[in-house]
């Protein structure tokens, strides 16, 4: 630790080449040597070797991503009629995204939460990694899931329904969890939820109402775009730090003070 190193009686703590305590005379007086700033996104001044970083922007931008792109996709984009249900697509393409990006690197991102002592960013980012990996199942042939129900397309979509509707009530158990942290991460759980449950019923009804069906599924997709845009704004926001850039993005974080004098009346 250089602050211990310097703490010792004659020596000296180095840092990447610089002394620590080296000073500048100007205008006769000692002026200590400012921090310089990080001119390389690839390097970090002054390392520690026990420091952790933020894991919320990987968490928040890998599910960006995979959201983003598997909501076009729902909405029929670039495909026969815009036929989500169609004998085109729509999901293949996303499959690897969703093993290594949504999936995987965003159950890291939530062990790495873990770490850091966050339980709430543990839960949510394990969570959604876990959803990606296990929606990835559904899109491999070997698995074998949509054989399992022996050409029965009513059984099926309904266990793929039964699969999203599960996960719009976990969203608004994440939600409810959420009310404290700030606007942008309510957007996207919010929208989420909406997301999970027109897909959902979307597949509730797909061998029954196959016109709203089709209506109800691009909507969900919709929301699913609209959800991964607020989820780039909020994971973005983690990366502007002032070792980088001089943008901000507010994340409209909420008063806790506020909160904390509304529930003192309330006693």
């Amino acid at each position: 630790m250089a602050s211990t190193a310097a703490a010792v009686p004659g020596e000296q703590a180095h840092t990447n080449g610089r002394h620590l305590g080296d000073t500048n005379m100007q205008d006769g007086a000692p002026a200590t040597t400012n921090k310089p700033h990080q001119s390389m996104v690839s390097q970090v001044y002054d390392p520690q070797f026990f420091k952790v970083a933020n894991p919320g922007p990987l968490g928040l931008i890998s599910f960006a991503s995979t959201t983003f792109v598997l909501g076009l996709y729902q909405c029929g984009a670039w495909l026969p009629a815009s036929d989500p249900f169609g004998s085109v697509g729509p999901d293949q393409a996303v499959f690897g995204l969703a093993v290594f990006f949504g999936g995987t690197a965003q159950f890291i991102a939530g062990i790495m939460e873990f770490r850091v002592g966050n339980t709430f960013g543990t839960t949510v980012h394990c969570s959604y990694g876990a959803f990606w990996l296990s929606f990835a199942m559904f899109i491999l042939p070997e698995v074998g899931i949509k054989a399992a129900y022996g050409g029965d397309a009513h059984a099926y979509s309904f266990a793929v329904g039964i699969f999203l509707i599960m996960w719009c009530f976990l969203t608004l158990i994440f939600f409810v969890a959420a009310l404290r942290t700030n606007i942008a991460i309510l957007t996207v759980l919010g929208l989420l939820a909406i997301a999970f449950f027109f897909l959902s019923i979307a597949q509730f009804i797909s061998t029954t109402h196959t016109v709203n069906a089709v209506r109800l599924n691009r909507a969900g997709g919709a929301f699913a775009v609209l959800c991964a845009v607020a989820a780039f704004y909020a994971g973005s926001a983690g990366i502007m730090t002032k070792d980088t850039t001089w943008v901000r993005f507010p994340l409209g974080e909420i008063p806790y003070s506020r909160v904390r004098s509304k529930e003192a009346n309330a006693v």
